[in-house]
């Protein structure tokens, strides 16, 4: 191939935008209906774990959700109250592994007036719809919110923050999956 032809094409790329080649990149697609099948499949596929995958309905999804982004996570203390961890309320969730990987249990950190997780959790189904068992105890309880669309971002994102919460010895620490409501992922 010519140079010229490398060129214009770098620039035709460059003047549609990053945005087309982001999405490509990273396996985002256009959002579907999804089943408990197809939710299982992908997780899977992420690597992460699907024993822990939990829905609610469409308006406990975005009341839960309250304009974060996907994905991203939610800690809460044993007492359900929520701990903030990001720095200030329009940071990005690149603090979140350090934070989950420096969790003790003896640490006391800075909670904020939010529903508590025990409210929220109230609000959590199964993929078949169905309520939940009372959650197990520990001392921090961890909620990711995930869809499949959002592709390798959960690989990135959910599948290590998932490991780095099962590797704390410092703590025990409850994950769970949120994704959305009657399966559209």
């Amino acid at each position: 191939m010519k140079k010229s032809h490398i060129l214009l094409l770098i620039f035709a790329i460059l003047l549609s935008s990053c945005r087309p080649v982001m999405m490509k990149y990273y396996g985002i697609k256009k959002p579907r209906i999804e089943n408990e099948q197809s939710l299982i499949r992908k997780a899977k596929r992420f690597g992460f774990g699907t024993n822990n995958i939990v829905s609610s309905n469409s308006d406990n999804f975005l009341h839960i959700l309250n304009g974060q982004g996907i994905p991203d996570a939610k800690i809460y203390d044993k007492f359900g109250n929520y701990i903030e961890f990001k720095s200030n309320d329009s940071a990005c969730n690149a603090e979140l592994s350090e934070f989950i990987q420096n969790l003790h249990k003896d640490t006391i950190y800075k909670t904020s007036e939010y529903p508590n997780f025990f409210e929220e959790y109230s609000k959590y189904r199964d993929l078949k719809g169905n309520d939940l068992p009372k959650p197990n105890s520990a001392d921090f309880y961890i909620v990711i919110f995930w869809t499949a669309w959002t592709g390798r971002l959960n690989k990135t994102h959910v599948k290590i923050w998932e490991e780095l919460a099962k590797e704390n010895k410092n703590c025990k620490i409850e994950v769970l999956t949120l994704t959305p409501p009657k399966f559209h992922a």
